[in-house]
């Protein structure tokens, strides 16, 4: 496989193998970079380009619910198993490309994005 997928949504979104979520850091340490737990807690986050869940799962614990958004349906899906087997009951996870957000104006408090092209 090359390392990065040709693949789209639609006439836009393009996305990376849900693999390279391996290559990141630990999402609290990303986290705390961007200032600590204070940022996301008891909020409504979106993780636009989540991949596979990674980030997204692991602000969950301190969000009032977290969104995923990725063009791909793979990560998408890996993500939803991930969710399944942390017992993550505020997340979803939907297929799409943030230039055609699919949620109404003023959905959330704060919109987080990691290794997103």
């Amino acid at each position: 496989m090359s390392g990065v997928a040709t693949d789209t949504v639609g006439e836009v979104g393009r996305h990376v193998p849900s693999f390279s979520s391996a290559l990141r850091p630990h999402p609290h340490d990303e986290l705390r970079e961007w200032g600590g737990p204070p940022l996301v807690r008891g909020k409504r986050v979106l993780d636009l380009g989540c991949g596979d869940g990674r980030l997204g799962l692991g602000v969950a614990t301190f969000a009032k619910t977290v969104d995923g958004l990725d063009p791909d349906p793979e990560a998408i899906a890996a993500a939803k198993r991930n969710a399944r087997t942390a017992g993550a009951r505020n997340v979803r996870f939907a297929t799409g490309a943030a230039q055609h957000l699919p949620y109404p104006g003023a959905a959330f408090d704060v919109v987080i994005l990691s290794w997103t092209l």
